[in-house]
């Protein structure tokens, strides 16, 4: 009886042991396999974006900069319809939280890209000026160079004229920008009617505005492909932006009386 009990016992210890500890093992064995399938899924192409976060640096101060210069390399090379926030950030190495801190929305974002536009314009301008240059050519570069940088950088050029930017208190960053490139060709303007002898500022003022009305028109004409309507004598952008430049100076001398 005792002997039967214990036999009982033992079958039944052996049951509990064979049925708990094995089980255990295999579970723990999956976990740690499927852990580690994990691990090797993540770090061979299971998340490429994040992988390729995790290997760039911690951003300090620049952080805004490299955003700002992400963007416009993304919008040259996708364009604006399918720039985004998180493509920007990941493209940095951040979450797609931090663009917000600096520049509040997407919104925020593109006008900072729009007037880093504007700076490189300005840049691009003054690079082609040369020191022995008279007033007159001085305003010519920078009106052909308004062009040039255009077709160089259509996406951004679009951008900078965006019609979501119209408000100055919105994006101060922007309109500065924009208007330090204004104020550039505003200044030769302003010199080349003093070399004429026909010192005004207003007037400074009006052969600018026009001037770069005109040049932007051929820009645009250029980028969008449409200088060559049918039935008019075929030309190419260097012709047509010189047309363009000589008829300006033509009116301006008219305007003025030299």
């Amino acid at each position: 009886m005792d002997e039967t009990v214990r036999i009982k016992g033992s079958a039944r210890e052996g049951t509990t042991a064979e049925a708990t500890t094995p089980r255990k093992r295999v579970k723990t064995y999956e976990a740690v396999n499927k852990a580690s399938a994990t691990k090797h899924a993540y770090t061979r192409g299971g998340s490429k974006e994040v992988e390729a976060a995790e290997a760039r640096p911690y951003h300090h101060g620049n952080l805004r900069e490299d955003l700002v210069r992400c963007g416009k390399q993304q919008l040259s090379e996708i364009g604006l319809a399918d720039l985004s926030l998180r493509r920007i950030a990941s493209s940095v190495g951040v979450s797609q939280v931090a663009p917000k801190h600096h520049f509040g929305n997407k919104e925020g974002l593109l006008a900072a890209i729009a007037a880093s536009g504007f700076r490189d314009l300005t840049e691009f301008r003054f690079s082609r000026l040369r020191p022995s240059m008279s007033a007159e050519q001085r305003l010519r570069t920078l009106l052909s160079s308004y062009v040039a940088f255009a077709t160089l950088h259509p996406s951004l050029f679009h951008l900078m004229f965006a019609p979501q930017f119209r408000s100055p208190q919105t994006h101060a960053e922007l309109n500065e920008a924009a208007s330090q490139s204004y104020q550039t060709v505003a200044r030769a303007a302003a010199d080349y009617l003093a070399e004429q002898g026909r010192a005004d500022e207003v007037r400074a003022h009006e052969v600018a505005r026009v001037a770069w009305m005109c040049m932007h028109g051929v820009a645009t004409l250029i980028i969008e492909n449409r200088i060559n309507p049918l039935g008019a004598p075929k030309v190419n952008r260097e012709q047509l932006t010189n047309q363009a430049l000589d008829l300006v100076f033509a009116g301006i001398r008219g305007q003025i009386g030299i």
